[in-house]
């Protein structure tokens, strides 16, 4: 099991804690007292926010065992808790069959009340349906779940759970059981869809989990394109030389939304664009925001260079002026539709002093681990630093989970030992994981003259072979 060891919790509550998540029982120490949460729903991900007003039933009842979803899930793609607003650092462990998280609450009494808040991504939550349209027709998406109530290891006295979709344009949706509510079981808003309030509820996951749930689905429309990206490769490669880092992405990317049915028209798709607007499954556009001192932008796909894009410098801090990120506006070759794929190349480069820090032969490197795109899930993701020749003692800080690290050589010419190259792996990737990664290695001002001198010296026996070279007689017979 993977705990960490929080500062403010003792190490009697901890090993209690992890014996409960162990056995898949709670000590019901808390009680929710309310719990409101909303779910806005989307393409690729749907975003879930749940506020916890939690009351102690003894006093110092150790930490809060946050259930993070229902018995059988995985762990969400991205999740967030605060505790009284602040972030706390917490890592997913298993509460039974549920995915669940030991969170500190520090010292409290007996009818001490406290609010916990968490915010989860959930990726590839809602499927397109019907799974294939004509090509100006309208697209909707179906989201479904299992449960219907709050997921939580601790009983309930009221909870309410408001679903938000992207358009008023909602088909239908599920049924909930009476069992724990008094005043109205569904209410519909617009495009806000309000179950509950559910009074009296048990426990939903754990070995004490006795709530009856009911699966629950809602089909509305999405006047979006639903866009993934299945793999992500980005590159970064430092050079002290040129004073400059190169960021380089090959993307991926596809259209997950509903597939097209017959054939593509592109008449009828130049049509829509001056009538009634793009169809919602076309994706013919995209904004990528770069950091503000990029430069020298290139963009390419397997063809070659793709001139219909338009870049627009951004505006560094100066001045205490406002810092203005830069755009990258791109149109693909062709309009990508539900089910086809589009994979390209994007780049750029920027000063190093702005993501290299030294002190001494020591240097901490910042580089991005994403330019996100909003909405968008990165199945696989797969960031490659290589950093100068000679650098050592080389390391890696990630601000979240990832799959793997490894370390290795990356050769190219002119390299006499190869570069150190560090490549992180991670799966299920949005938005909200595009935080810096951090490289500390040591690079002594000897290895910074290895360069020079291998340029040198191949120059010099170059120049030497050629002069040997000129000195031959190739002459078959001597005049």
């Amino acid at each position: 099991m993977r705990l960490l060891p929080f500062l403010t919790l003792i190490p009697a509550a901890l090993a209690r804690a992890a014996r409960h998540l162990e056995t898949g029982a709670a000590p019901q120490e808390f009680v929710n007292t309310a719990v409101a949460r909303t779910v806005e729903l989307g393409g690729s991900t749907t975003l879930i926010m749940t506020q916890y007003n939690v009351k102690a039933l003894n006093d110092d009842p150790g930490p809060y065992i946050l259930a993070l979803g229902a018995s059988g899930e995985s762990e969400p793609a991205w999740y967030e808790v605060l505790v009284g607003g602040k972030p706390v650092v917490i890592e997913v462990d298993r509460l039974g069959d549920a995915p669940a998280a030991v969170v500190p609450v520090g010292k409290m009494s007996k009818d001490d009340t406290l609010t916990i808040s968490l915010n989860v991504i959930t990726a590839h939550a809602a499927r397109p349906l019907p799974e294939a349209i004509e090509q100006r027709e309208p697209q909707f998406m179906i989201w479904e779940v299992e449960t219907t109530l709050v997921d939580s290891a601790y009983k309930c006295d009221v909870e309410r759970v408001k679903i938000r979709t992207p358009t008023p344009m909602i088909l239908s949706h599920g049924t909930v059981p009476n069992t724990y509510v008094r005043d109205s079981d569904i209410t519909k808003s617009s495009s806000t869809i309000t179950l509950g309030p559910f009074y009296g509820v048990p426990p939903t996951v754990g070995a004490d989990a006795s709530a009856k749930q009911s699966p629950f689905y809602v089909h509305y429309e999405t006047r979006e394109p639903v866009v993934g990206i299945r793999t992500l490769k980005r590159a970064a490669e430092v050079s002290y030389w040129g004073g400059n880092l190169n960021i380089q992405d090959e993307v991926g990317l596809f259209n997950d939304g509903a597939k097209l049915k017959g054939q593509f028209s592109r008449l009828a798709h130049q049509q829509s664009r001056f009538h009634a607007g793009t169809p919602a499954q076309v994706l013919s556009e995209f904004t990528l925001r770069l950091p503000p001192s990029a430069h020298s932008v290139y963009y390419y796909d397997v063809i070659g260079n793709v001139s219909t894009s338009r870049f627009r410098p951004g505006q560094p801090a100066v001045n205490k002026k406002r810092v203005v990120d830069g755009t990258l506006e791109l149109r693909p070759r062709y309009p990508v539709l539900g089910g086809w794929n589009y994979s390209f190349t994007v780049g750029w480069d920027m000063p190093l002093d702005e993501s290299l820090h030294t002190d001494g032969d020591r240097a901490v490197l910042e580089v991005p681990f994403l330019t996100p795109l909003k909405g968008v899930v990165v199945d696989n993701q797969e960031l490659t630093i290589i950093l100068p020749e000679g650098a050592t003692d080389v390391e890696v800080v990630a601000p979240f989970a990832v799959d793997s690290i490894e370390y290795a050589t990356h050769r190219t010419y002119l390299d006499t030992i190869g570069r150190p190259k560090v490549t992180i792996t991670k799966r299920t990737v949005t938005e909200n994981h595009a935080l810096p990664v951090y490289v500390t290695y040591s690079y002594p001002l000897s290895a910074r003259f290895s360069k020079p001198i291998a340029v040198t010296a191949f120059a010099g026996s170059a120049l030497t072979l050629f002069i040997l070279l000129r000195r031959v007689n190739y002459n078959i017979e001597k005049k």
